[in-house]
This record gives C-alpha cells, sequence and structure tokens, in this order.
C-alpha cells in the first residue's frame, strides 16, 4: 500500500547526448491581450534583453491554455485587473537558452524543462521566449515528451499537495472530485485513483468526461446535466448510505454546497482548487436545488453542512508559502510520470496561429482535459527550423 505522503520520489536528471543549436532571435511572435473581453492578437513582441540574477530564459515549444486563462481574456472575473498588454498562458515546456547568475537548481543550456508562472503574470507563455523566475522551472527527463509534461504540472502538482499534506489519502478512501473541463479535476481523479488507489466518485460536465474519467478509474461517475435538483439526487444515489472522506472541487459555481452533505462531517475535509475562490464568493454562490421529497433534512444536517462550508480549504499550488513543498511536488509529479503512474490528458492541440479557435474550443466545453498550444510552429519557418534543428527532440515529442 502506498505511503500517506509521495515524497520518496527522487528525481533523477536525464542526460540527453544530442548536438544543440539555438537560434537566439531579437522577437518573437506572441498572442497579446490589448483588451480584455477581445480577442488576443498575433504579433511580434520584443526579447527581454538582460535577465536579472534568479531568472531563466526558455523557448518555448508548448503552453497550456486554461480555462483560468480563457476567463481572464474574455474579462469573466470584472474583481480581477490583469495589467495590459498581457500574454497569457501559466504552464508552458521548451528548452533553456539562458540562465542568470544565481542557479540553485543546476540548469545548463540545452536542457528540456518545463516551467509555471503567475496566472496575473504579462509575461505568459503564448510567445516564442518566455522569462520566467528558476524556481519555476523544473528539467525533465528524455523518456517524458514535452508536449505531455506542459498539462501535469500545475493539476497532478495541486492535487498531490492537497491529498499528501491537507487530508492524506488511504486505499480504498472515498472521494468526491468535481471535474469540469479545465483538467484540474482530471488530474485528482488519476492521482487518486491511481497512486493513492482510493475510490472515486466523479461529479462530471459532460457525458463525454464522464466516459474519460470512467477509463482512468472513478468508481463512479454523476454528469451535471441541466438541473442541480437532479444532480443532487444523482449525487445521492451514487453515494447510498456513505459518506466521503474528502470533497475536491475543480469546477467553482458554488458546487461544494451540494457536496457538504455527502462528506463525512465528523473525520471529512472539503477543498477548493479554483483560483478565483474566496470564502465570501462561496457563500454567496449557492445554487439553487429542491432536496429529494424523501429526504428527511434535520437541524443537525444543516449544521453539519454549514461547518463543513465554513471550513473549506483553498489549495493553490504556485502560492504556496514554502519553496521546497511547492517544488517537490512537480519535482514528483515527473517522477511519477516517468515511472507510468500518471498521465497528462491532451484533448487538443491548437497552432499559435489558431489560438482563438482553441479559446471558443473551452469556451464550447469541447475538451475534456488540457488544450495545448504548439508555440514552437507559429509559422512556417518555425516549423521548419525544427525540423532542421531537431528532427529527433520533435519525433520524442
Amino acid at each position: 500500500m502506498l505511503g500517506v505522503v509521495i515524497n520518496s520520489f527522487k528525481y533523477r536528471a536525464a542526460t540527453v547526448s544530442r548536438s544543440i543549436t539555438i537560434v537566439l532571435r531579437q522577437s518573437h511572435k506572441a498572442a497579446v491581450l490589448r483588451e480584455v473581453g477581445k480577442p488576443l492578437v498575433l504579433e511580434t513582441v520584443k526579447r527581454v534583453d538582460q535577465l536579472k540574477h534568479d531568472e531563466v530564459r526558455i523557448k518555448v515549444h508548448y503552453c497550456s491554455l486554461n480555462t483560468t486563462d480563457v476567463q481572464i481574456i474574455s474579462g469573466q472575473h470584472t474583481e480581477l485587473k490583469v495589467p495590459l498588454p498581457f500574454i497569457p498562458g501559466h504552464e508552458v515546456s521548451g528548452e533553456v537558452v539562458e540562465i542568470g547568475s544565481s542557479n540553485p537548481n543546476f540548469l545548463k543550456r540545452g536542457d528540456r524543462v518545463v516551467a509555471m508562472n503567475d496566472l496575473q503574470d504579462p509575461n505568459g507563455g503564448l510567445v516564442g521566449e518566455m522569462v520566467v523566475k528558476n524556481r519555476d522551472v523544473w528539467q525533465v527527463p528524455s523518456e517524458i515528451p514535452l508536449r505531455e509534461m506542459t498539462v501535469l504540472p500545475y493539476g497532478h502538482g495541486t492535487a498531490l499537495l492537497t491529498f499528501a499534506s491537507f487530508c492524506p489519502l488511504q486505499e480504498n478512501d472515498l472521494v468526491l472530485i468535481t471535474a469540469g473541463p479545465a483538467g484540474m479535476g482530471l488530474a485528482a481523479i488519476d492521482l487518486a485513483v491511481n497512486v493513492y488507489k482510493a475510490k472515486v466518485i466523479a461529479i462530471c460536465d459532460t457525458e463525454s468526461s464522464s466516459d474519460l474519467v470512467r477509463e482512468k478509474g472513478a468508481y463512479k461517475t454523476v454528469s451535471f446535466g441541466k438541473s442541480f435538483t437532479k444532480l443532487y439526487k444523482n449525487i445521492a444515489d451514487a453515494m447510498g448510505e456513505k459518506k466521503a472522506k474528502v470533497a475536491y472541487d475543480a469546477v467553482g459555481n458554488g458546487l461544494l454546497h451540494l457536496l457538504a452533505d455527502f462528506v463525512d462531517p465528523e473525520q471529512g475535509e472539503m477543498f477548493s482548487v479554483d483560483p478565483f475562490y474566496t470564502p465570501e464568493k462561496l457563500k454567496t454562490s449557492k445554487p439553487k436545488y429542491d432536496l429529494p421529497k424523501k429526504k428527511e433534512r434535520t437541524e443537525q444536517d444543516d449544521q453539519n453542512a454549514a461547518k463543513l462550508i465554513d471550513s473549506v480549504k483553498h489549495v493553490d499550488l504556485y502560492e504556496h508559502p514554502d519553496e521546497d513543498t511547492y517544488r517537490q511536488m512537480i519535482t514528483d509529479t515527473i517522477e511519477m510520470r516517468a515511472e507510468g503512474m500518471i498521465a497528462g490528458h491532451i484533448s487538443k492541440l491548437f497552432l499559435l496561429k489558431e489560438i482563438q479557435d482553441a479559446i471558443a474550443f473551452i469556451e464550447k466545453k469541447q475538451c475534456t482535459g488540457k488544450v495545448l498550444i504548439d508555440v514552437k510552429c507559429s509559422d512556417d519557418d518555425d516549423c521548419e527550423d525544427e525540423k532542421v534543428e531537431g528532427k529527433k527532440e520533435k519525433k520524442e515529442d
């Protein structure tokens, strides 16, 4: 049986024997947000000339496009003011081209890496070359395709932080997980089932995503549908008389209110990994639904649900205050993928010039996992360069 905390993996940096040819350009194609609520503009931006001591310059190969990115672009969260012009994208993979004077993580020019940055950082990953902090970069072994590694850090790392540090899972623990189109819930399901051997009841936004999470090993699945009353009943039918140890919400929209009745009031815990979560927002976003008529609700039931809602924990891997723990979560995620314990799911791959199609794909909830943007092939010339400079790398990725 797996240990309570997955912290025994030791990252083994891969040695890749290949010739490295890196073309340094003075400008790069980027997808830029000039006005919130308007389409992104594909334009040429100048490269950052001088790195700070703790920065790393990466030639971006792939960038994950997340629901949170799309929500920022569309202006759905009016309380969130991002600086303009703004380049979205906070999960990337690529190749190190330059390293600042401080290099605590022993990066080398030419290393295959995955990196993250802050959700609201205006210098995101939808650009040919990106500058990030050294602390936010990890080497990727040669056996892991970069395109898959791009979609793993935030979702799987956040789930690992939750299940390892905040509510240690045991084999056969019952877990409720909401899974929307962003892939955060899918990552949690993958980890809970395949690493911790927990029993997962997944609440999915579409029938197609229900099919996918069943393939991932979910014990039972429930689809959102159009009625919260029906959703509550379906969750009740799936749970029977059992109570969950954990409710893990990757969707938001007040769904934790529905889940509170199905969590153990004494030992259970509830978590939100919605980047836009606040306690005030949760309390004012309770969906309207009627309890099934046969349910005899007591005052104690109301008190238990209110207590769980008041104690919801928000988990954001990038904002975790301990840097060593933050880095260890991604290091362990990389190691688990190298060992074949977990796998990233890419719903669809788009070129950078197809960025508006990718955004529409997410807005229409056509995805069941992460959407990936191929940045290195932003135009025909870039794709030709890739064929000449790294045939082996392109084949692996």
